[in-house]
């Protein structure tokens, strides 16, 4: 049990911060110098950017400062450090000033209350007590306190500051990322050349080698289109074990026996060469895939003459039961549980990189008989509506305009239902 943040007059909260960007002000710093924070080059830097943040387009509400660690930099160490404010873009950074972006992660987020001078114990409470008792170990990344209207200066006693530390769960083999999408064919040739038209993309043929799958390695979530041949030869197997989506492990044994009590495991593991899988179902029987691969994914930039970008936005998981769906999702992936986002009827669970996992309640509630298994992007959504319509492909619902997105859906050679977005 970890121990009282109350007696280091701070909270503790485990949260998922997506992935954010800041402009800033850099120096290097010594955090156990012998000056006082309020004295310190902190301080220092902190009183010239304050009066700079003005010329900072883009700027969103907050302030951060940044502790860029080296690798192999520990705590206390010297180490950059960006006094920043988040933006929306970093097209436009003042002179002297440098753009930052951040990958989306789990942190533990300190707030303390009390002058700044005492902020050294917050951080001693973290590493020394916290850190060691808890389910949580660091993980590499950036730490950084954040500041808004509840900071009051540096010596008013009221003051609060968040500490944000990144952190990953101990012992758990999994990584909360959707590392490839499958769609199940009938005729490989016939959906590569699709898929492959859809994007703007040439067809692989060296990929069209007799084996079952031809795949797209899109940037952090690869599209596998899967004909099945190999797995009907098998007698064990049943159409309802094909998986909807791969999560990546990072030991196959240790996965396997991780999933033990948590999901009825489908199949022992499998190894072939430099990969290891085996698949699993989920609380409402959907089949998924855990997969370990010993090289990690190259994921090559794609370019397509298509108005639809070749990558996969989102993967969507229809559940009727969305608030036991996202409670199951995220104690799988050790991941907090956002009861507001549950009580929608889409909930975005997590993911280090690469597509939304979508568990989507809206199926469900509709009555609807159909069910949609990715989304792609697009950057005019007229623009895809009419190339689609061109390449003779069929449309499964007519473009529409809702808060977030204009979309549309369509059907490839099989039925299988697309979502084609412009976001907002």
């Amino acid at each position: 049990m970890a121990p009282r943040a109350e007696a280091a007059n701070v909270q503790i909260r485990i949260v998922w911060k997506d992935a954010f960007q800041v402009v800033g002000e850099k120096v290097q710093v010594n955090p156990i110098e012998a000056a006082a924070p309020s004295e310190n080059a902190f301080a220092r830097l902190w009183q010239r950017f304050s009066e700079r943040t003005g010329e900072i387009p883009h700027s969103l509400p907050g302030a951060y400062g940044i502790h860029l660690f080296g690798a192999g930099c520990k705590p206390g160490s010297p180490c950059d450090y960006l006094a920043a404010v988040q933006v929306s873009r970093t097209d436009q950074v003042p002179d002297g000033m440098e753009g930052a972006a951040f990958p989306a992660g789990l942190y533990c987020v300190v707030s303390r209350k009390g002058v700044i001078d005492e902020i050294r114990e917050a951080y001693r409470f973290y590493y020394d007590e916290w850190l060691p008792s808890s389910a949580y170990t660091s993980r590499p990344g950036a730490e950084f306190e954040y500041y808004d209207e509840r900071y009051k200066g540096n010596a008013d006693p009221e003051s609060v500051m968040d500490i944000w530390f990144p952190i990953q769960p101990k012992d758990l083999p999994l990584e909360n990322r959707v590392a490839a999408v499958f769609v199940h064919v009938s005729d490989l040739r016939r959906s590569a050349e699709w898929y492959s038209k859809l994007f703007g993309l040439p067809v692989l043929k060296e990929r069209l080698n007799g084996g079952p799958v031809y795949w797209f390695d899109f940037p952090g979530t690869h599209l596998i289109l899967d004909a099945d041949t190999n797995n009907r030869l098998d007698p064990k197997w049943k159409e309802n074990m094909e998986p909807l989506f791969m999560l990546p492990v990072r030991d196959i044994d240790e996965a396997y026996q991780y999933l033990n009590g948590k999901a009825e495991r489908l199949f022992e593991p499998e190894r072939h060469g430099s990969m290891a899988y085996f698949n699993f179902r989920e609380p409402e029987g959907k089949a998924l895939m855990a997969c370990w691969t010993a090289q990690p994914s190259s994921d090559p930039e794609w370019t397509g003459t298509s108005p639809i970008r070749p990558m996969i936005g989102g993967v969507f998981a229809d559940v009727k039961d969305l608030q036991a769906a996202a409670r199951w999702y995220t104690n799988l992936l050790k991941l907090p549980y956002d009861e507001k986002m549950a009580s929608q009827s889409i909930y975005a669970v997590p993911v280090t990189r690469g597509a939304a996992l979508l568990l989507d309640h809206n199926r469900h509630l509709n009555g609807d008989d159909f069910t949609e298994r990715f989304l792609v992007e697009t950057h005019d959504i007229q623009a895809a509506l009419a190339y689609v319509q061109e390449q003779g492909m069929r449309l499964a619902s007519e473009l529409r305009d809702v808060p977030e997105m204009a979309e549309f859906a369509l059907l490839d050679p099989d039925g299988n239902r697309i979502v084609v977005a412009e976001m907002k």
